[in-house]
């Protein structure tokens, strides 16, 4: 009876939430693949404090370098290394809705002309960063004619009406950095409780973009109102 009730308990908590999420607007992230700017040419360098080169962005750290056609871009014709003259760091700000849930996702790669080695960034929105690496290998790396860009994503729940995103680069040292491009936010898809069920749970990912290890932390993760952060990836 004390599950019944559980479950119960679990599956109405659950229909509130989805009906928050439904009803949040989706967020405008301005400019995410950094196509409305001054022309960077081959590529431009950007300084700290720069809030004009690239519309909807603000360097905030350090120096990046805004790439035109030095390579091609996962979208459109520009994107960003975040090392300039050294690493550097940029954000944007947009509307959220509190307790709402989204996922960023964005293009990386790294910059090839400085060899092999693991390009680093991280990620945020105001709490712990999430880190993200590119491996330029040996075998098969990125050229500048072929970035062999990927897709990178991470979830987080908003706790207040402005959310700032920020990208830092954690190269440190090198004038090849990563390279970031096609950012984008969406209302995270949540999916039902009774995917917790037969296997299908370890769909479902916590606030860092990690798979749940098992079913326990996937109904937690609802019965805590996706505050949940799981235990990692399996």
């Amino acid at each position: 009876m004390k599950k019944l009730i559980l479950s119960a308990a679990a599956a109405a908590l659950l229909s509130a939430s989805l009906a928050g999420v439904s009803s949040a607007a989706a967020p405008t992230i301005v400019n995410g693949s950094f196509e409305t700017g001054t022309s960077p040419g081959s590529f431009l360098q950007l300084s700290s404090g720069d809030g004009t080169s690239i519309p909807g962005w603000t360097v905030i750290a350090g120096t990046v370098d805004y790439i035109g056609t030095y390579w091609p871009a996962a979208d459109g014709v520009r994107s960003l290394d975040l090392n300039g003259s050294g690493a550097g760091a940029v954000r944007q700000s947009f509307a959220t809705t509190v307790g709402t849930t989204y996922r960023v996702t964005f293009s990386m790669s790294g910059n090839p002309a400085g060899g092999a080695g693991t390009k680093t960034l991280t990620a945020d929105t105001g709490g712990a960063p999430t880190i993200f690496t590119y491996e330029v290998g040996t075998l098969n790396p990125p050229t500048l004619t072929d970035m062999k860009w990927a897709t990178k994503s991470f979830s987080f729940t908003a706790t207040a009406a402005t959310t700032t995103l920020t990208f830092t680069s954690t190269t440190i040292g090198l004038v090849y950095g990563p390279a970031l491009d096609k950012v984008r936010v969406e209302l995270a898809t949540v999916k039902p409780l009774a995917d917790c069920k037969n296997g299908d749970w370890r769909q479902l990912r916590d606030g860092q973009g990690r798979l749940f290890k098992n079913q326990g932390d996937c109904v937690s993760y609802f019965a805590t109102k996706f505050r949940n952060s799981g235990a990692g990836a399996p």
